[in-house]
């Protein structure tokens, strides 16, 4: 049943995956809600709805545009679910606002295949890199993706490698500006810097547990499946998929590093796990394990939701 009604794409999809959130975001605020925390609750639930749609929206059209699953809304589904299985996510903003706009940098580099403005399209990309960095410190590793990409898929221009250091000043010194106004600090930055962290006891707690495991084992899944069909994917698009698995890549460095390990870094991870689970279940001839592996999907957020 979920496989035939999510087989294609519509915008009625887009409201079922969009209301499915917005019910697992306000169960999930509403679980702890108290009296002192009324007005602030439903203010968080507003605003992390309204960064989620706007994520559902970017990921779709990023999906659409570079032809990385076929016409069905999979990917949307099952990154909905995901999203779900991460219950820190609705009581932190500063990831989701970061992960926005990584998801602006990533449509710009996967467009850079074109070869068509690729000079602002990398501009693009580090700007946005540098901001999602400003809300979440270890953004700045997709830097590494970018220069990828222009290793990858651009021209044989190496002057491009410059563009991105361009983007990052650009956003540091009014960043700068800004704190010399609003605090009177132009060594903000110092105070800003995140140290390195191999400390995971954060993860030890049982929901937390059961969620990482859950989304790496997809991850592990989705990455052998795609690395034995990729050869039976375009010459083209191959290169995608390569940006893909490099930023899968550099999401699990981001969780390593991070010293603010509670489980919603794990949504670095769910764009090219949700976009490989897909192709899988689209080119999966047997239909029954497709209609299973989404069922599993959909009702693992309430075991999570229910657990301690």
């Amino acid at each position: 049943m979920l496989t035939s009604f999510f087989s294609n794409s519509r915008p009625f999809h887009f409201i079922v995956v969009s209301l499915l959130l917005f019910a697992g975001c306000f169960f999930n605020i509403i679980y702890d809600l108290n009296e002192a925390t009324n007005y602030d609750s439903i203010v968080q639930l507003l605003t992390q709805n309204t960064i989620f749609l706007l994520l559902f929206l970017l990921l779709s059209f990023i999906i659409k545009k570079n032809r990385l699953t076929q016409s069905n809304s999979y990917a949307l589904f099952l990154f909905s679910c995901f999203i779900l299985t991460i219950p820190l996510l609705f009581k932190e903003l500063n990831p989701a606002f970061s992960f926005f706009f990584l998801l602006l940098a990533l449509r710009r580099i996967l467009s850079i295949s074109s070869k068509k403005n690729s000079e602002k399209k990398i501009l693009d990309a580090s700007i946005w890199i540098s901001i999602a960095a400003l809300f979440y410190f270890w953004s700045i590793l997709f830097f590494i993706i970018l220069f990828i990409a222009i290793i990858q898929l651009a021209s044989k221009n190496y002057k491009f490698v410059f563009i991105p250091f361009v983007g990052f000043t650009s956003i540091f010194i009014l960043t700068t500006v800004y704190h010399i106004i609003a605090n009177d600090n132009f060594w903000w930055f110092l105070e800003y810097k995140e140290q390195i962290s191999f400390d995971f006891t954060p993860y030890y707690s049982l929901k937390t547990i059961i969620s990482s495991i859950y989304i790496l084992a997809l991850g592990i899944f989705g990455v052998i499946y795609k690395s034995i069909n990729i050869s039976n994917t375009p010459l083209k698009e191959k290169s995608k998929y390569w940006i893909l698995l490099f930023s899968l890549l550099i999401g699990l460095i981001l969780i390593v590093l991070t010293n603010r390990k509670n489980g919603s870094e794990l949504m670095f991870l769910l764009v090219p796990i949700s976009i490989f689970i897909a192709n899988f279940i689209e080119t999966n001839s047997k239909k029954w394990i497709s209609e299973l592996f989404l069922w599993l999907v959909f009702a693992f957020p309430f075991v999570i939701f229910f657990i301690k």
